[in-house]
């Protein structure tokens, strides 16, 4: 899918309006340093892009074709008579941008024009939820309404409308909820939007466009607003500083939804769930009233470097009265994110033969680095790399056969941690090339030569695992270190900077700007290559075995974004191999098909990937309840069908126990690992039974499902027979240089 940034999600949803006509909002402009901010970004798109694009009119209709996508994309808010006028002006744009400094009058045209049709909708929108539906009509409504044109009537778009708020209401039908509850639900959610729309600033029109504008060079470049480059590092780290809460806006507040663990707002005591904040004051500062304040704007006052001071005025959740408040003084502190960190298990397996194997599984969500506090000498800085070894270790030292990472769900990340995590598996050597626009290529090597594990190894993949996923698989692959099983990886092969506009937009006008205003630029300037010479660009790194995968239907590769960098190759380098037998791959995926094809959850995911493509050729969905009541019966019988075989198949009790491994130092080394069929160790307690899923909570619902991930277990069944059809010592026996792939 394209990015979608916030306008794309106001405009995916249904609005619903006050009561009253809305009062229009006044005209947004540009404030006097974005057109330079404009300017800068567009030389850096021409100049250093590893496409080197020229900004013309070609590229002038693709930005503005873009930009009204991100605002529009389904086509419910503008009329075709809008679209003519933009259009009028498509070979405009890149004129614009090339203007020192740049031209932002047509971006912020269309924005106007877009907030202004939305906010004439709501009243139509409000009347439409007043009037009521006829659920037994039998007609239909278009789900990819971005594939049809613009509406030319306000007539025909109250109709799209209506048909797109009755599917809002049948779907909350579905659901059992009662009519008028529905419609209530409806109003209030787009009464937020509606608050939402008016509180979009010339900060966010500018990131909106100008990361239109990146986006025509390929699919990863785009524009950061200081607020969003704060989140963007943060997430690549895994951690921030600040009071350890997470807000939400309700009406005019700002209120605590949780306080994380461990966090300054949690061991101080003198915070909850639902305060309101009112107020924040910066060390011994004036306090800053916050009420009505966008919530993005709140939290980066909130948070903060570590050992400042903050100073919070709040209303307790349970105060009587909102005149009833209280300060609260709090230090900030550096507050980790955990949610993914990796996260080791032990699976038993047996080979064909009937041995037991005792497999490590490490689930790797993502690559990542807290660069900053790296470079300034911290030594608790966090990275993934970091993370593993201990884990690893730990199973090392209770004696696995065989290890899977796990990367299904790996998005990438920092570029060092994929070069340093391969490092844990390889004595050193070359880990990936990386060319610029100029041809010139760098290779970055794994100069450690320490191999944490030398066994055998498997690599767990698919279509979302990208970027820095695909440069470990495809090194652990080029080295014949170890396996690649799973689907075609994502295919984005491209490296992208960040670079901070500070300086820059300081050059550009000449002038101080102000404070914390130029945002950054993340911009594609290299592409990854392999050690063997192919780029993972585009193609992905294809697996040694393939699995059957829920995404085999769905468009969700690199090669479905628009104006996405193509494959190409360049010269290898040498690097060893450790003689993996490829002879015994064939073999690997005979046992494995036979077994996909006996095995009932392949055959269901068959059912649905056949079902979900017959879907996507066809975007209309019925508005007459009666029917789609009896489509979603016959769905739910059909996975009530498939519950029931499960859980026959399983005798009602749980499948073969999935074991958190010990934190090292938790168990002494030599520890035999746990026991298998649901059976634990002796001295230790037994797997509990899985619950039904007739009456299974949430959580419960989630135990079910990692228990039932048949394509892991699968996957072991494959490192079962590898290790079987191969010894272990001959994996990582006498490495030798290669001058090119196997």
């Amino acid at each position: 899918m394209t990015r979608r940034a916030t306008f794309a999600f106001l405009a995916g949803l249904t609005v619903a309006a006050l009561g009253l006509t809305p009062p229009p909002s006044s005209p947004l402009e540009p404030a006097d340093y974005q057109p330079y901010i404009a300017s800068v970004v567009a030389d850096y798109l021409t100049h250093y892009h590893y496409r080197r694009a020229p900004l013309d009119d070609e590229m002038s209709g693709r930005i503005l074709e873009a930009y009204l996508d991100s605002l529009d994309y389904n086509h419910l808010f503008f009329l075709a008579s809008d679209i003519e006028d933009f259009r009028a002006n498509r070979f405009r744009l890149d004129d614009d941008l090339k203007e020192n400094p740049a031209n932002l009058a047509l971006a912020f045209d269309i924005f106007n024009r877009y907030r202004e049709r939305i906010e004439q909708r709501m009243v139509a929108v409000q009347a439409q939820l007043d009037k009521g539906f006829d659920f037994t009509v039998d007609e239909t409504y278009d789900l990819e309404r971005h594939e049809h044109g613009w509406a030319s009537t306000a007539a025909e778009l109250d109709d799209i409308w209506r048909k797109r708020l009755k599917e809002d209401m049948i779907r909350f039908k579905l659901r059992g909820k009662p009519e008028q509850d529905a419609i209530d639900l409806l109003k209030k959610r787009y009464d937020r939007l509606l608050d939402t729309i008016r509180q979009l600033d010339e900060t966010d029109v500018l990131e909106e466009f100008l990361s239109s504008a990146a986006s025509c060079f390929d699919p990863h470049s785009s524009y950061l607003k200081p607020i969003t480059r704060e989140n963007f590092d943060i997430e690549l780290g895994q951690s921030l500083e600040g009071i350890g809460a997470s807000l939400r806006r309700e009406g005019e507040y700002t209120v605590i939804v949780e306080l994380i663990k461990g966090g300054p707002a949690e061991r101080s005591g003198q915070l909850a769930p639902q305060d309101k904040i009112i107020a924040v004051a910066q060390g011994d500062g004036e306090f800053e009233d916050v009420i009505d304040m966008r919530l993005d704007n709140v939290v980066k006052k909130i948070r903060g470097r570590k050992g400042t001071v903050v100073r919070l005025t709040v209303i307790p959740a349970g105060a009587r009265d909102p005149s009833e408040t209280k300060e609260v003084r709090l230090v900030r502190d550096r507050i980790e994110i955990t949610a993914n960190d990796p996260k080791a298990t032990i699976r038993s397996v047996q080979t064909s033969s009937g041995r037991t194997l005792h497999i490590g599984v490490i689930e790797v969500p993502s690559f990542n680095l807290e660069t900053e506090a790296r470079n300034r000498g911290d030594p608790d800085y966090k990275s993934t790399t970091r993370q593993v070894a201990p884990l690893l270790a730990d199973l090392e030292a209770q004696g696995i056969d065989g290890l899977v990472l796990d990367l299904r769900a790996n998005g990438g990340g920092a570029l060092d941690e994929a070069v340093a995590l391969t490092g844990l598996f390889i004595e050193d050597g070359p880990v990936v090339q990386i060319r610029n626009a100029l041809g010139q290529v760098q290779v970055q090597v794994d100069e450690d030569r320490t191999m944490l594990y030398g066994g055998p190894l498997m690599v767990l993949t698919s279509v979302l695992s990208a970027s820095a996923s695909e440069i470990l698989a495809g090194a652990i692959q080029d080295y014949d270190r170890g396996l690649v099983v799973g689907t075609t990886t994502h295919g984005k092969g491209t490296v992208q900077n960040l670079i901070s506009l500070e300086t820059p937009l300081l050059l550009r006008m000449r002038r101080p700007p102000p404070k914390d205003v130029a945002g950054s630029l993340k911009i594609t300037t290299f592409k990854f290559y392999r050690v063997s010479g192919g780029s993972t660009q585009h193609k992905g790194v294809q697996p040694d075995v393939t699995l059957p995968s829920p995404y085999d239907a769905l468009p969700v590769g690199e090669d479905q974004l628009p104006y996405a960098l193509p494959w190409d190759h360049i010269d290898p380098v040498p690097h060893r191999s450790y003689h993996l037998p490829r002879s015994i791959v064939p073999e690997l995926r005979s046992r494995s098909q036979s077994r996909v094809k006996a095995n009932p959850e392949f055959r269901y995911l068959e059912e649905d990937s056949v079902y979900l493509r017959e879907a996507q050729k066809k975007t209309e969905v019925s508005l007459n309840f009666a029917v789609r009541l009896a489509e979603k019966e016959a769905l739910d019988a059909k996975e009530a069908a498939r519950d029931s075989e499960r859980m026959s198949r399983r005798g009602g009790a749980a499948s073969s126990a999935t074991f958190e491994t010990p934190a090292p130092g938790d168990q002494p080394p030599g520890t035999p690992p746990p026991g298998i069929g649901g059976v634990a160790p002796e001295g230790a307690a037994a797997a509990a039974p899985s619950p039904s899923p007739a009456t299974a909570t949430p959580e419960e619902k989630g135990q079910l499902a990692r228990e039932n991930d048949f394509i892991l277990d699968e996957s072991l069944n494959i490192m079962a027979d590898f290790i079987g059809l191969q010894t272990r010592d001959s994996l990582a026996e006498h490495p030798e240089p290669v001058g090119s792939s196997r």
